[in-house]
């Protein structure tokens, strides 16, 4: 369905000025309290829809330029019927590579 990452995250937090960064984070998570608002309050309203993946069977090294030139912190992984079964990270990454060094 789609996955919050940190660039949603601080983007509709209206984290691109550090300039009140504290108040306009606890202004983000603080519920409204009324029954309509226009502030996003659910990980739906705020979560990339197109979300790019991988499948269990694909190549760990084909992973690489995704995490290294295309920014991603974290791909999820799904099965051969496109069913989540785990997201890999960066960290991830980084301890394979060095394992295998």
């Amino acid at each position: 369905m789609g996955i919050v990452t940190l660039t949603d995250f601080l983007h509709h937090a209206n984290m691109e000025w550090h300039v009140g960064l504290s108040q306009r984070l606890w202004e983000f998570l603080r519920p409204s309290g009324l029954e309509t608002t226009a502030k996003p309050e659910a990980v739906g309203q705020i979560m990339s829809r197109r979300v790019r993946v991988a499948r269990v069977d694909r190549a760990l090294v084909d992973l690489v330029p995704l995490f290294s030139e295309h920014g991603h912190h974290h791909i999820p992984i799904v099965d051969l019927e496109n069913r989540l079964v785990g997201i890999i990270t960066q960290t991830d990454m980084v301890r394979a590579l060095f394992r295998s060094a």
